[in-house]
């Protein structure tokens, strides 16, 4: 005989399996409202590039995603994307803040970075160039290169000095990576060139200093055993402009 406790224990399970079990061919549903949505980078990254590249971007700088701006997520609404403010500017740096906007209300504030790199004209290896190379006119070219901090260098100012080190095609060259070469070498015959307004005049000379391009050195007429002072523009060759000359 069951006791009226466990009768009326049973009596209470067995109707509220009758609530939760529907009945046969009747499908249960659960209705989920979504309560929030995905706003791509992409689309926040769009409205910050627009406004960067109108700060800083030129010929003569660029500006680099500093890095990639991930989905977000918001609540659910009306979404529009808005400048978030003033953007942040120096000479290294830019960053543009954009605002997520859902229903009217900013919800989020997303800050697009970039890097800006600075361009210089400077002189450039021609082609690859191996330690020892005299530098001519074919191995040194101008070109437009990133910034590293470093002063830009004349083309002229490496012609006809030495590579003390391999550089390959492109990279820039400094004049600290180079050696003077000896074109006039003191004892040794060479061509002096006197420049005297519209003349012109040449004569076999003595060095009797030695140099490399642009130094100033002492040479010697061997008839008259006149010495003079000229500029090294070559290979044994020397070069006097005369007062009023120019």
């Amino acid at each position: 005989m069951i006791a009226p406790r466990a009768r009326a224990l049973a009596a209470a399970l067995a109707l509220a399996a009758a609530l939760c079990v529907p009945a046969a061919g009747v499908r249960a549903s659960v209705t989920v409202t979504a309560t929030t949505q995905i706003v791509a980078g992409a689309r926040i990254a769009s409205l910050a590039d627009r406004i960067a590249h109108g700060l800083s971007d030129g010929p003569e700088r660029s500006l680099n995603p500093a890095f990639q701006i991930a989905d977000q997520r918001v609540p659910s609404g009306a979404v529009t994307i808005e400048p978030g403010g003033s953007p942040y500017v120096n000479p290294t740096y830019v960053g543009v803040p954009v605002a997520i906007v859902v229903d009217g209300a900013v919800v989020r504030t997303v800050v697009v970075g970039y890097h800006v790199v600075t361009y210089v004209e400077t002189a450039v290896a021609a082609h690859d160039l191996t330690p020892g190379t005299v530098l001519g006119p074919d191995d040194v070219v101008l070109a437009r290169v990133p910034a590293s901090g470093r002063p830009a260098v004349e083309r002229d100012a490496l012609l006809g000095r030495r590579m003390n080190l391999a550089l390959s095609k492109g990279l820039p060259l400094y004049v600290e990576e180079t050696s003077p070469q000896t074109l006039v070498r003191p004892g040794q015959a060479a061509i002096l060139v006197i420049h005297d307004g519209p003349v012109s005049l040449m004569a076999d000379v003595i060095a009797r200093t030695g140099g490399a391009i642009g130094d100033t050195v002492t040479v010697v007429n061997p008839q008259t055993q006149r010495a003079v002072a000229g500029i090294v523009t070559g290979p044994n060759r020397v070069e006097l402009t005369l007062p009023g000359g120019e």
